[in-house]
């Protein structure tokens, strides 16, 4: 058996058994032996079958006679061959099984360290798969906790938007309620400014015209006493203020139609009174104007 195949040998798993260096010398010195055991049975055989056979001897010196007994003795040679070979197979297998052994010890201990190795990163991939499951199952919980608030979410917002509709809804019903009444009492004071000024129109066409009357000139008095001659400047009366906010409009049958800057007709005799403005004293013509008298002032006509 050679060196190589004793390595081949030993690389093999534990599981298939390798003979050891002594059991192949047991082997070969075994084999040895029934080698020479069945090359001596034609030579026992032989002195077997000389025995059987009557031996013939001659009438001879008894010299000749020993050597011939000598003979017919059988004999067992072993070859020295064979027992060399023998000799050089057990060398043989005491260097290459002590070789096998030394050559066999260092990998089986990398083998083992290699086992060691792989068991190591078994145990620590374990481990890291038990912790990537524990953490797994933390951002499972955790993302189920956020599905859960973005759902209450949600649903606050939907309830809020729903509520802001209702209170847009409301608002506009609200607004628009209040746009058509507005809308109705601009209607309705426009219908009533054109009735009153269609009025006015009519009672303006329908006054007579004034005759001025000319108030005869007193008698002088027969007897009238000398007044006191007065000496120097008379001073003269205040002009009255005239009233901004009102104005006059028209004048008819001693009343008076005034409008304020809000486009509101007022019709005022002496002796009603004006919103804001007071008692009306007189309703006069001044030049070519007709004004109202009060007690604040002067309502004139005006232009706005």
């Amino acid at each position: 058996m050679s060196t190589s195949g004793i390595e081949a040998g030993a690389e093999k798993p534990a599981a298939q058994s390798t003979p050891s260096p002594q059991e192949q010398l047991k082997a070969i010195v075994s084999g040895a032996a029934r080698t020479e055991a069945a090359k001596a049975e034609p030579h026992a055989s032989e002195p077997e079958a000389a025995k059987s056979q009557p031996v013939v001897e001659p009438v001879a010196p008894g010299r000749k006679a020993a050597s011939a007994a000598v003979r017919a003795r059988p004999t067992f040679r072993l070859d020295g061959r064979v027992a060399g070979v023998a000799c050089a197979a057990l060398a043989v297998g005491t260097l290459v099984g002590a070789g096998a052994s030394t050559l066999s010890a260092p990998r089986i201990d990398r083998a083992a360290g290699a086992l060691t190795e792989v068991q190591s990163g078994l145990e620590a991939s374990r481990v890291e798969a038990a912790r990537l499951n524990t953490e797994i199952e933390r951002i499972g919980r955790t993302l189920a906790a956020l599905k859960d608030a973005n759902e209450v979410s949600r649903g606050d917002a939907k309830t809020r938007a729903s509520g802001v509709t209702e209170r847009l809804t409301k608002m506009e019903q609200t607004v628009s309620a209040r746009l058509t009444a507005l809308g109705e009492r601009i209607e309705q004071s426009d219908r009533e400014h054109a009735t009153r000024m269609a009025a006015l129109a009519t009672s303006i066409e329908k006054r007579p015209v004034a005759a001025s009357v000319v108030a005869p000139a007193p008698a002088p008095a027969a007897s009238a006493k000398a007044e006191p001659a007065q000496t120097g400047a008379i001073p003269e009366k205040p002009k009255p203020a005239v009233i901004e906010g009102w104005a006059v409009r028209d004048v008819y049958d001693g009343a008076a139609m005034l409008e304020d800057k809000k486009r509101r007709l007022v019709e005022v005799a002496p002796g009603d009174t004006v919103p804001g403005i007071g008692r009306v004293e007189a309703v006069e013509r001044r030049g070519r104007d007709w004004v109202v008298v009060t007690r604040q002032g002067l309502i004139t006509p005006q232009s706005w």
